[in-house]
């Protein structure tokens, strides 16, 4: 099934945890600017329903790296698991 932008729904939902991701990464590196150096997304097969939540987390900030990461929830239940890396640049 595809989205009213042409993507999957599993697609969507991994741009929207990477979206969330990044935010948090920003907001936490600000007002240093990342870019992202490497992703990776993990789908656990349970089922997609209702409005997923999204959670993220920083595993560890050097002066220069941020290693990072988030989860995708539909109610108990983890959907999505993705890891990133963002260069830190400096204001």
């Amino acid at each position: 099934m595809r989205t009213e932008t042409g993507l999957r729904a599993d697609e969507a939902l991994a741009l929207d945890l990477m979206a969330a991701i990044r935010a948090d990464a920003e907001a936490r590196c600000a007002p240093d600017r990342v870019e992202l150096v490497s992703v990776t997304i993990d789908v656990t097969g349970a089922d997609v329903h209702g409005q997923p939540e999204f959670a993220a987390r920083i595993d560890r900030k050097t002066r220069t790296v941020l290693f990072t990461g988030g989860a995708a929830r539909c109610g108990d239940d983890i959907v999505m698991n993705a890891t990133a890396v963002y260069r830190i640049v400096s204001a």
